[in-house]
């Protein structure tokens, strides 16, 4: 048989079939579950993190109500004892109810102070909410005791 036909009877290359983008190799699985885990972890992380915060804002926006409440009417008395249940409040969520509930004069404000890593309570305009609150005509400075409950809760929030 003479080249020329046995050449002509050779069939041409087959190629094989493109190569698809699906189904993907078992590498991009494992990237997509890792980023998926990735993106639940930090997700829960943040949510977690948001809602740490939440009492400290809602202390601070309460804070910020009395304070308003205070320019308006100037009622010293009530502005002051709201202040402390402000705080007590703040208190028990952060702190153990065994710890916080029973405290009252003195030893509350050693308790503020101690959290609070400053003597303001004790010996400053702090002493005020002791055994003060009680008296009808107490003597302080509201603007000076808004910034200290202020201060107290934003470094004793957990999230701070």
């Amino acid at each position: 048989m003479p080249a020329d036909k046995t050449l002509a009877k050779l069939k041409d290359i087959h190629l094989p079939p493109e190569i698809s983008f699906w189904p993907p190799a078992p590498g991009w699985w494992i990237l997509a579950l890792l980023i998926v885990l990735i993106i639940f972890f930090f997700g829960r992380y943040l949510l977690r993190k948001h809602e740490r915060k939440k009492p400290a804002k809602e202390a601070l926006r309460l804070l910020k109500v009395l304070e308003n409440n205070y320019e308006k009417n100037h009622e010293d008395l009530a502005t002051l004892r709201n202040l402390s249940q402000l705080l007590r409040r703040f208190a028990l969520l952060f702190f153990q109810q065994e710890e916080v509930a029973s405290l009252s004069g003195t030893a509350w404000l050693e308790f503020l102070d101690n959290k609070g890593q400053t003597t303001e309570f004790t010996q400053g305009v702090g002493n005020i909410l002791g055994e003060q609150i009680y008296q009808q005509n107490p003597d302080f400075e509201m603007d000076v005791l808004f910034s200290l409950v202020k201060k107290w809760v934003v470094e004793c929030s957990p999230a701070s």
